[in-house]
C-alpha cells in the first residue's frame, strides 16, 4: 500500500515538473556577453514593443527574459547604428557576443537560435535590389523579383532548419520583394499602383515580421502621394487624415488596422483631438498600447492652452543659468532641437529670418538643445558654425522636463509658442518655414 502511496505521489510529481516545463516554454531568454563594454545598453525591439537589457558595467553581461507564444523576429540593437534580426521562438535561447572596441565588427551568436541568427545576419542576396529593370517596364521587374524570390526560397528549402522558421523566413522574403517593389520609379503610375494592389498582402499573420510593418507603413505613404490630386505635401492634420483615407480605402485585416491607425494617430495623444483619440480607441485594442496612449492624453492636458509651461533652470552657450522667470515678460517660441537632427538644423536659417524680422519686438526666440552632455562641446562649435541667434539653452538631460512635451514621442524638432506670464499659447507651434508661423506672431504682436 505504502509502495502505490509513494508511486502516486511521484506520478504527481511528475506531471507538475512538466505542467512546469510547459509554462516555462513560454519565455525565451535573449542574452548578452560585452567586451569593452562603454554603457550602450542593446535593445530589444519585438513589434512596437522596444525594451532596454541592463548589462553589468564590470562582466559586460546581461539578460533579458521574452515572453512569447509564438515564433517571432526580433531586432536587436547592439553598437551604434547597428541592429540585428533575430528569430525567437518559445523556450529556445539565443545569446549574443561581441567588442564595443573601436573596428570590431563580430557578433557571434550561441544557444539553441544561433544557426538562425547567423543564417539572418550572412552576407546573401536576400534583400538585393534588381537594377535597371524598372525602365523596361513594371511587368518585366515584377517577373525577375518573382525569380529571385524563387531563388532564395529555394536555398531556404535546402537548408534543415525547423519549420516554424522556415514558414516564417518564406513569409519574410516575400515581404522584402513587396518592399523592393515600392522603391520602383515609373511614370506609369496607374498600371503600378494596379500592380501594387494585386500583390499586396493584407494579413496578421505576417505582422511579426519587422520588414512587413515597415512595409505596411511606407505603402500607406506611397499611397497618399500618388493619389493625392494636390501636389502640396501634407503634413500635421491633414496628413492623418489622408493617411487614414488610404489606410481605411485598402485595409481590412483588424490587426492590421491596428497598427497603421496606432503608428499614425498615437503621437497626436499629446494634442487633446477628440476625433483622433476616439478613432485610437475604437481600432487599437492592445492593452499596453492603449495604456500609453491614454498616459500621452493626460499628459496633454498639462500642457493645453494656457496652462502655465512647467519651470525650468537651463545652463545657456556662455554657462550662464536662464531660467523660465527670466523670460517672463515677452512672448517666447521656443525650438527644441538637436545638432544629430538634420530636420532642425534644416529649420534654422528661416529661424534666424524671423529673429531679423521681429527684432526689437516683444519676444525672445530661445533654442534648446537636447544634445546629451558629452556633446557639450559640438553644441557650441555647431551654434558657432551655423551664425545661430537668439537664446541658446541646454537641457542638461533633464529628460522628465522633457517629456512634458513629448508625451507620445520623444522627437524633434518641436516648438512651443508661450506668452509674457509665461503660459502655453500652443505646445504645437507651427515651424519656422512655415507662412503660417510668421502670421501668427504679427497677430500675437498687435
Amino acid at each position: 500500500m505504502k509502495m502505490k502511496i509513494l508511486k502516486y505521489m511521484l506520478w504527481i510529481c511528475c506531471f507538475s515538473l512538466a505542467l512546469y516545463g510547459c509554462k516555462r516554454k513560454q519565455t525565451s531568454t535573449l542574452s548578452f556577453d560585452i567586451q569593452d563594454y562603454d554603457g550602450t545598453a542593446p535593445r530589444v525591439t519585438i513589434g512596437l514593443k522596444n525594451r532596454s537589457v541592463t548589462i553589468d558595467s564590470v562582466t559586460g553581461q546581461g539578460s533579458i527574459e521574452l515572453d512569447i507564444k509564438s515564433p517571432v523576429y526580433a531586432t536587436v540593437s547592439t553598437r551604434k547604428y547597428e541592429s540585428k534580426l533575430v528569430f525567437f521562438e518559445p523556450g529556445k535561447d539565443l545569446k549574443l557576443s561581441y567588442s564595443m572596441k573601436s573596428g570590431e565588427k563580430e557578433i557571434k551568436y550561441s544557444g539553441a537560435l544561433a544557426k538562425e541568427a547567423e543564417f539572418l545576419n550572412q552576407g546573401n542576396f536576400y534583400n538585393r535590389i534588381v537594377p535597371n529593370v524598372a525602365n523596361k517596364g513594371i511587368q518585366t521587374y515584377v517577373n525577375t523579383s518573382d525569380s529571385i524570390l524563387m531563388v532564395n526560397r529555394q536555398k531556404l528549402d535546402g537548408t534543415t532548419f525547423s519549420t516554424n522558421f522556415k514558414q516564417l523566413e518564406n513569409k519574410r522574403l516575400l515581404t522584402n520583394s513587396l518592399l523592393q517593389l515600392l522603391r520602383v520609379y515609373t511614370k506609369d503610375t496607374t498600371l503600378y499602383l494596379q500592380t501594387l494592389r494585386e500583390r499586396m498582402i493584407d494579413d496578421s499573420t505576417f505582422m511579426v515580421i519587422p520588414a512587413y510593418r515597415e512595409f505596411l507603413d511606407q505603402y500607406i505613404r506611397l499611397l497618399v502621394r500618388m493619389t493625392s490630386k494636390s501636389t502640396q505635401l501634407f503634413e500635421g492634420t491633414e496628413l492623418a487624415d489622408r493617411r487614414l483615407e488610404c489606410i481605411f480605402e485598402n485595409m481590412k485585416d483588424p490587426a492590421v488596422l491596428s497598427y497603421l491607425v496606432d503608428i499614425t494617430l498615437f503621437h497626436f495623444g499629446a494634442h487633446g483631438i477628440e476625433k483622433y483619440n476616439n478613432l485610437y480607441r475604437q481600432y487599437v485594442k492592445d492593452p499596453e498600447r492603449l495604456a500609453s496612449f491614454t498616459e500621452a492624453c493626460k499628459k496633454a492636458e498639462k500642457i493645453a492652452p494656457g496652462q502655465p509651461c512647467p519651470d525650468f533652470s537651463f545652463q545657456n552657450n556662455k554657462g550662464e543659468t536662464v531660467t523660465l522667470t527670466d523670460l517672463k515678460g515677452k512672448f517666447v517660441y521656443l525650438d527644441i532641437w538637436a545638432t544629430w537632427c538634420g530636420p532642425c538644423k534644416g529649420e534654422m536659417p528661416s529661424l534666424l529670418k524671423l529673429e531679423k524680422h521681429f527684432e526689437g519686438k516683444d519676444i525672445l526666440f530661445v533654442s534648446l538643445s537636447i544634445d546629451k552632455n558629452k556633446d557639450i562641446k559640438l553644441w557650441k562649435q555647431t551654434i558657432e558654425k551655423m551664425g545661430l541667434g537668439g537664446i541658446q539653452l541646454h537641457l542638461g538631460e533633464n529628460w522628465e522636463w522633457l517629456k512634458n512635451f513629448m508625451p507620445a514621442s520623444m522627437s524633434v524638432p518641436r516648438f512651443v509658442l508661450l506668452d509674457k506670464e509665461g503660459k502655453i499659447v500652443t505646445a504645437n507651434m507651427s515651424a519656422p518655414s512655415k507662412p503660417e508661423t510668421l502670421k501668427k506672431l504679427k497677430s500675437l504682436l498687435q
